[in-house]
């Protein structure tokens, strides 16, 4: 089943992706898109909650930019592989649950 999900911290970016969860993948997007070049290349995988959690807390360690990503709810995707030729572990979510978190949000701030 082919997946629409945002990689995030992606040499400093969210990247939406279409993936198929355990098969290797490879992303290019060019300068003149996002800034910079960024190439993909690894796998998006289920996990359990605990070692999300903990690449969460990496990421954000890294990258403060991303502490709102400590928001995500469903919490069972991971990247590990390359992004830049940088071996990689990063957080991962669906679009579909981050549409989910999204709404919730907006749901609460009307209420």
């Amino acid at each position: 089943m082919i997946m629409k999900v945002f990689i995030y911290n992606a040499d400093g970016l969210t990247i939406p992706v279409e993936v198929k969860p355990g098969l290797p993948f490879r992303f290019h997007c060019e300068e003149e898109e996002w800034g910079k070049a960024v190439v993909i290349e690894g796998v998006v995988k289920h996990t359990n909650e605990e070692e999300f959690t903990k690449i969460l807390e990496e990421t954000v360690e890294e990258n403060p930019d991303f502490a709102k990503i400590r928001e995500i709810a469903v919490r069972n995707l991971i990247f590990e592989g390359k992004v830049n030729g940088r071996e990689v572990l990063l957080p991962v979510e669906s679009l579909e649950d981050f549409s989910r978190r999204l709404l919730n949000e907006v749901l609460i701030l009307k209420s």
